[in-house]
């Protein structure tokens, strides 16, 4: 595994790539924390993980100082004691946006639809949208444990991710595509992303329409992860389920 110091990793920086061994696509990981460089390969029929301790360059001595510290570990995340699961005050919101289906609770102190992030069945974070349209702000997350939400109801294994901004459009483009519906609870694409969007065969970027230059962006930088990625221009943000995005969605899918 000598290459692996010629990857010229930055601090807390992974990168995505074939196994150089059992050559899986986009099956082998390398992260660089605290000096010390991680690799793994995650197809379960592989053997090849390990450690190798390298020297901090000037460079990684210069983000330290300025505050470009590693990502910090998961932590526990513990449900707040004003989390219910009466959702009557919930009820226009549920039907307006067709949320049956999803786990949800209520969180009486602020007054929002919470909207629960799992991590192998297990709820790792939140993130609550408020009731009030005069509550700012609109949107906000309870833990740190999760830069994202993603949603899949199809029960068949799912290929192919459409990226979206919020928690609402991740949620309907999965309802009416196979698709996992992945928000980025933002417009910016971050590492997190771009490790778990690698274990797709495709993803779609699809932004609202005033951050196309963003969505070019992040194909870009996904090209090098994810076998096949495009991007959809948009009329509408997903969630509003403009007809017109529909139809061109499901050409793309179908293509």
């Amino acid at each position: 595994m000598k290459f692996l110091e010629e990857l010229n990793l930055e601090e807390g920086k992974t990168l995505t790539m074939d196994c150089p061994v059992c050559k899986g696509v986009k099956k082998f990981t390398v992260t660089k924390v605290d000096s010390v460089i991680l690799y793994n390969c995650f197809r379960n029929s592989c053997t090849v993980k390990g450690s190798k301790r390298v020297g901090r360059t000037s460079e990684d001595i210069k983000r330290k100082m300025n505050g470009h510290s590693i990502p910090k570990k998961m932590v526990d995340f513990t449900t707040p004691e004003y989390f219910s699961t009466d959702l009557t005050e919930c009820d226009d919101f549920i039907l307006q946006w067709g949320l049956f289906d999803i786990k949800l609770f209520y969180d009486v102190k602020n007054n929002r639809v919470v909207f629960p992030i799992y991590r192998r069945n297990s709820m790792i974070d939140a993130i609550g949208r408020a009731l009030d349209k005069n509550t700012v702000p609109k949107w906000y997350k309870y833990g740190t444990n999760s830069t994202y939400y993603s949603h899949t109801k199809a029960e068949d294994r799912v290929l192919t991710a459409v990226i979206v901004e919020d928690v609402l459009s991740a949620i309907t483009v999965a309802n009416y595509f196979p698709v996992t519906g992945f928000g980025l609870l933002g417009t910016s694409l971050q590492q997190e992303h771009i490790h778990t969007l690698s274990d797709f065969d495709r993803v779609v970027v699809a932004l609202d329409p005033d951050a196309s230059q963003k969505a070019l962006q992040h194909a870009k930088d996904l090209n090098n992860y994810v076998n096949e990625v495009k991007v959809i221009k948009l009329v509408d943000d997903l969630k509003y389920k403009n007809l017109d995005d529909f139809t061109k969605l499901k050409e793309l899918l179908n293509d």
